[in-house]
């Protein structure tokens, strides 16, 4: 799905759920939607902020249905990533504009959707960090290293993928 087919289905699920709820939008669909990859994707990582969860997966298989999709175009798949999230990462949210007044769409902010990409570091995700990279702040590369600390916390693995990452970019790590 390109950013127009996204837009369409969002736009979808918003007429089929029968109450409001929130959403992240994490990996290729929040890179297509708001950080400018031209690309397509065969899926939506989402994270339910708020809502019927329930409601949200029988709103996703209509619009399935209607639009030749699998049932589960939209899935909670990144949720196995979410412990990279630091207690304030919804102040990074940014919420997008695409006209669907029951279902608020958010994308993760710059350097959650940077370390998430970094610890999943598949071929797509290289080229969604030559995106990401040139638009972090001074401000990003220092969550950066919070997140670093984090993660460290209970998945070394991904911390040291963050570390080298960071040296590779000569950022600091301290």
């Amino acid at each position: 799905m390109d950013k127009d087919e996204l837009t369409k289905i969002i736009q979808e699920l918003n007429a089929d759920v029968s109450t409001s709820c929130e959403i992240i939008l994490v990996g290729g669909a929040a890179m297509i939607l708001h950080f400018g990859a031209i690309r397509a994707t065969r899926d939506v990582d989402a994270l339910v902020l708020h809502g019927d969860v329930n409601d949200i997966r029988q709103a996703v298989k209509k619009v399935a249905r209607r639009n030749d999709l699998p049932d589960d175009w939209l899935n909670d798949g990144a949720k196995g990533f979410a412990d990279i999230l630091l207690p304030d990462f919804q102040e990074r949210l940014t919420l997008l504009d695409v006209s669907t007044p029951k279902v608020r769409v958010y994308v993760l902010g710059r350097t959650e959707q940077t370390a998430m990409k970094i610890v999943a570091l598949r071929e797509q995700d290289l080229e969604d960090l030559e995106i990401l990279t040139p638009l972090l702040s001074d401000d990003d590369k220092k969550i950066l290293v919070k997140i670093m600390n984090h993660v460290g916390e209970f998945r070394v693995d991904w911390a040291m993928r963050i570390k080298y990452f960071l040296e590779e970019q000569g950022w600091p790590i301290e």
